[in-house]
């Protein structure tokens, strides 16, 4: 039941993607072939951003976590937005010319937008290792955990390095708006951590929560690329904030659906993950409004013996996981009216259609 609910509202985004031409589709129907390439390049430079520690361990610990590449979200969306922002003749030209060497970083290139995307990975991965720490999680990417492979202190230590290793590039850039930018995106993500820890117990909280934890950082990353797109009208730079900030929130929110109707294969974790934690997710949080006695179990973090099935069980009496993703839609509608601010292009389209994709969870 919970799952059909997820497969009909998947359904009822399609239509978001189909405004993206053919021959900007990858093979399996994605929007992101128009970046392909410097998705690739960016891939290969991650390693690099972070060896020549100067400790052994730290370096094998860097090496490690980038072994097995994640889906490259947020640098793909930073690399859309770019072309989205450049003018259509410029992006035109870039995808035509070679992207040059990973230390060019010149006005006028794609490098720089394309550091800012590695930038970004780099700092989501850092967060990554220190949630596993957290969350006591034994595998991510289908292998163990640093602090399984070695032990919590290290791993804290070598997200700590990643988290400076990312600071050091972000200053390279040589832009104070984008320093300032990039950096309320790390305080976020420690405000956010700890709002989750203090637990979210209504949905101004969640949203808040969320916003810092997930969105924060893509919103921060597309509004430093239309920084580093030297336009002269903020209106830019607002535009992808908010369709950053919206792709985040509706991104969390499918994300906690999934955990109620997903399956440990495609999810890479445990069902129920994070009621197990304590931690309270959207459709929990629409139940508890419905039920005094849900609201009493996520106030007490699900503690009590038969608390997770009774909440489940109003979850899908009170539809709630529809109604979740129907939050999800509204973000993705808020940020898609966001992108009405870019001038129409191919790359404006795609970005569009990442937020089907986002609710019909493809990326």
């Amino acid at each position: 039941m919970l799952k059909t609910g997820l497969c009909r509202r998947a359904a009822a985004t399609t239509t978001i993607t189909s405004t993206v031409p053919s021959n900007l589709l990858t093979e399996d129907g994605r929007p992101f072939a128009m970046v392909a390439r410097e998705v690739r390049m960016m891939q290969q430079n991650m390693a690099g951003l972070v060896s020549n520690s100067n400790n052994a361990v730290l370096n094998h610990i860097a090496k490690y976590v980038f072994s097995v590449s994640g889906k490259m979200l947020r640098p793909t969306l930073v690399a859309m937005m770019a072309h989205a922002l450049l003018p259509p003749h410029v992006s035109e030209q870039i995808r035509a010319e070679s992207i040059g060497s990973i230390d060019e970083i010149s006005s006028g290139a794609i490098r720089p937008f394309l550091r800012l995307g590695e930038i970004t990975e780099l700092l989501h991965t850092a967060t990554l290792v220190h949630d596993d720490v957290m969350d006591n999680s034994n595998t991510r990417r289908g292998q163990p955990t640093v602090h399984c492979l070695y032990d919590a202190k290290r791993a804290v230590l070598a997200g700590d390095f990643l988290l400076a290793r990312a600071s050091i590039w972000i200053a390279a850039l040589g832009n104070s708006r984008v320093v300032l930018l990039m950096s309320t995106a790390l305080e976020d993500l420690a405000a956010g951590e700890m709002m989750q820890m203090d637990g979210c117990f209504d949905i101004e909280s969640y949203e808040q929560k969320s916003y810092c934890k997930t969105a924060s950082l893509i919103a921060n990353s597309l509004a430093s690329t239309a920084v580093l797109a030297g336009l002269p009208n903020t209106a830019y730079e607002e535009a992808a904030a908010k369709f950053g900030k919206h792709l985040g929130i509706a991104f969390q929110i499918v994300d906690d659906c999934l955990d109620i109707t997903g399956d440990d294969k495609n999810l890479g974790k445990p069902k129920m993950a994070d009621m197990a934690e304590g931690i309270a997710t959207l459709p929990v949080l629409l139940a508890a409004r419905e039920e005094t006695r849900v609201y009493e179990a996520v106030r007490r973090r699900f503690k009590n013996p038969g608390d997770t099935e009774m909440c489940m069980e109003a979850v899908e009496r009170h539809g709630c996981v529809a109604e979740a993703l129907e939050h999800a839609g509204e973000h993705c509608r808020r940020g898609v009216e966001a992108l009405h601010a870019l001038h129409t292009s191919p790359a404006r389209d795609c970005l569009e259609a990442a937020m089907g994709l986002i609710l019909t969870r493809q990326v």
